[in-house]
């Protein structure tokens, strides 16, 4: 600011205070309003801001959109001249101007405007226009009127510094890119930038901690608000409010609060008082918004706001309905996310992600994904589905014969199943949320393994009894039941045969002898069986310590491990190694790819062959599962901590190789490392009695024992 317009400044104010005082100038019927980060001179709301029918819902808001500063008072406007070269031409020292100069075919803004810094409103509306210049010379301006020009961007610098400038009309001009910082930073109470071309805007432009009346955003190309300084909401400060008109955009899904700067969405609360029109977008009303509907269910049915009024614009069943409309007729349960006709939901099945509500007085709701496959024919579960936070298998009709381990079954809250398969441990351990196991009522005739005895006894129990032919085997149920207190979980029960009637399992059993008469125990047995729990308790401990060595013993002589009919990849070698070391890529792709293209095998380069955009760690994993040969480069930061990816795959490749006795891995020592410095047993292990060679026995020894491993069997 010149020193010329800072004394103009003091001296506006002074008289400007006299004249309030002295009665001259204002009405009675304000009171004086200081909102939240104003810099700029006193304002004055009308009194009936204080009466609730007609402030609306924050008094705040009311004095934003009706209050007026000293400024405001004053309507003997002086006015200026423009001339033909471009230069305003009056009264330098007036201390009202109003510039008003619409349809002028202006470029640009006068030459000398500074010149004149009692300048109060500006309308340069239907002028071709490019650019705002910095404008802190004139800091008595509140009223900006730019509308219908040719603006393209809208900079954080220009208007920042107006700390006076409460109204600006930017609508309908060619706006396609704003400052992140730009709108929150001015002093505005009304921004209009209807009309423009954004495509996106950032939450700190309109949530801020002061309050304003409106922000309009209406037909624009919005999609998606950023948050690209991370900011995150602080739940005691004080945010708006005000109103943001996001209408006639191209919005289709409400946005994820967590990644916007809130925990979760119940602090949306924090902005009860503001409203947010997003009326006349293409919504797609599916399960993606079924949380954000259930949370403003009860606001939409105490408050009448019309832009509640959020209109569907996809899918079919839903175009053109309105979001109360939806909430009215308790459809919320039909928001749902079809995936079946897209690759990640099998052939044959149908996925379905639709809201479940657990308990309507909190609000909970959590969004299921039902997979439908009867008569699908799969022969075990998929490697890939939606990302849901439950999941329901529906799998009558199928041949699945092991359950594997997969990343999501810690997610899977039904089984519906032809009959109890066997499961992987590590699968097994899993199924933590499981609540219903079903099975046909002529595949529960065989009882329940007993490797099932960590699950509920209520899982069992959802669809109806559950009845089989109870032998001394099932013994262990009695106390399961008991101490699961099946009973109290639904109105169902276990039963056994018996006679061809059915009676409770725990009294069936109660009265079963599963003792084998005229054997007692004598000294010898005990003695005996003493002796065999010891060197039973030597072997187990020997087991313990070398479990791995002995996996890796008993699968190289194909004693523990069957060959599974898959359809697997057989020339396929997929090739593991810490992606930094730049030498050792240039090695396998000039030599080790180059000899097994000779011998007609093919190399899998993870870094080079996994399809662009697709979920890494997924797509490995199944790569493995389907790949014949493995080579591992073991090297110092292979399984560092943070090397997450080497450490997957390595997981991947072990348990793989361990489950199909056709596999083949060799381990190639690049940085000859002791098998003390390697921190994985299962690494050691197979260092023990496993084939391994060091990267410094030459190229040749290494071909040689690839040839012997891979070729041999293929």
């Amino acid at each position: 600011m010149t020193s010329q317009a800072c004394v103009f400044y003091l001296v506006n104010l002074f008289l400007s205070l006299i004249l309030f005082y002295s009665g001259e100038t204002y009405s009675n019927g304000t009171f004086q309003w200081i909102p939240r980060g104003w810099e700029g001179l006193p304002l004055y709301c009308p009194i009936d801001c204080k009466d609730p029918e007609f402030a609306g819902p924050s008094i705040e808001t009311c004095c934003a959109c009706h209050s007026k500063s000293i400024l405001d008072y004053n309507n003997n406007f002086s006015h200026l001249n423009i001339s033909t070269n471009g230069y305003l031409e009056g009264n330098t020292s007036a201390n009202n101007i109003a510039l008003e100069y619409p349809y002028r075919y202006l470029k640009v803004f006068p030459k000398n405007i500074c010149d004149f810094p009692g300048i109060t409103k500006i309308n340069f509306s239907y002028n071709l226009i490019l650019e705002i210049p910095h404008l802190t010379c004139l800091p008595n301006l509140t009223h900006l009127d730019l509308s219908w020009n040719l603006i393209t961007v809208l900079p954080q610098i220009s208007l920042t510094e107006n700390r006076n400038l409460r109204f600006v009309n930017l609508s309908h001009n060619a706006i396609s890119y704003t400052d992140t910082g730009a709108l929150a930073f001015m002093a505005f109470h009304s921004l209009n930038l209807n009309g423009n071309l954004l495509t996106s805007v950032d939450i700190t432009d309109f949530v801020f901690e002061r309050p304003f009346c409106k922000i309009d955003l209406s037909n624009n190309s919005l999609t998606m608000a950023t948050n690209k300084f991370n900011w995150n909401m602080t739940l005691n400060k004080t945010y708006g409010p005000g109103h943001v008109d996001f209408s006639h955009n191209q919005v289709k899904e409400f946005p994820d609060v967590r990644k916007l700067g809130f925990t979760n969405i119940l602090d949306l609360g924090k902005l009860y008082h503001f409203g947010f029109d997003f009326r006349f977008n293409p919504l797609i009303c599916d399960c993606r918004i079924a949380k954000p509907v259930m949370y403003f269910k009860s606001y939409i049915q105490i408050m009448s706001r019309d832009y509640f009024s959020i209109t569907c614009g996809s899918p079919d069943s839903f175009r053109g309905k309105t979001i109360p409309g939806i909430i009215k007729n308790g459809q919320i349960k039909d928001l749902i996310c079809n995936y079946t006709s897209i690759s990640v939901c099998p052939p044959g099945c149908s996925c379905i992600e639709r809201p479940k509500i657990r308990r309507l007085s909190k609000k909970e709701m959590t969004i299921s994904l039902q997979m439908k496959c009867t008569g699908a024919r799969l022969k075990r579960l998929p490697h890939i589905l939606p990302e849901s936070e439950e999941i329901e298998f529906f799998l009558r009709r199928n041949p699945i014969q092991e359950i594997t381990n997969e990343h999501y079954l810690k997610r899977v809250t039904v089984l519906d199943l032809p009959f109890i398969p066997s499961f992987e441990m590590e699968a097994l351990e899993k199924f933590t949320l499981l609540q219903e196991f079903s099975i046909p009522r002529t595949q529960q005739v065989h009882g329940i393994p007993r490797l099932l005895s960590f699950l509920d006894p209520c899982v069992f129990l959802q669809q109806g009894n559950f009845v089989m032919n109870c032998t001394c085997s099932h013994y262990w149920m009695y106390d399961w039941i008991r101490t699961k207190e099946a009973n109290n979980c639904s109105s169902h029960s276990f039963y056994c045969f018996e006679g061809g009637k059915e009676n409770l399992l725990t009294t069936y059993l109660s009265r079963l002898d599963c003792k084998i008469p005229g054997q007692e125990p004598n000294y010898i047995l005990l003695l005996s069986g003493s002796s065999a729990f010891v060197f039973a308790f030597i072997i187990v401990i020997f087991v313990h310590i070398y479990k791995f060595e002995l996996k890796v013993i008993l699968r190289s002589r194909r004693l523990i491990t069957s060959s599974k009919k898959t359809l697997d990849e057989d020339c396929v070698v997929y090739i593991s190694y810490d992606e930094k070391i730049k030498d050792l890529n240039l090695w396998l792709k000039e030599r080790i790819e180059p000899f097994l293209r000779r011998n007609e095998l093919s190399a899998f380069i993870p870094t080079r062959d996994l399809p662009p955009g697709c979920i890494r760690c997924e797509e490995t994993a199944r790569q493995i599962s389907v790949s014949r040969y493995y080579i591992v480069f073991l090297s110092d930061d292979y399984l560092h901590e943070d090397s997450l990816q080497t450490g997957n795959e390595w997981k991947c490749i072990w348990n793989s190789y361990l489950s199909d006795c056709r596999k083949e891995l060799v381990i190639i020592n690049y940085d000859m490392m002791n098998m003390a410095d390697v921190p994985c047993k299962k690494i050691r292990a197979f260092m023990r009695f496993g084939d391994v060679v060091d990267f410094a026995s030459g190229e040749k020894k290494i071909f040689c024992k690839i040839l012997d491993k891979f070729l041999t069997n293929h």
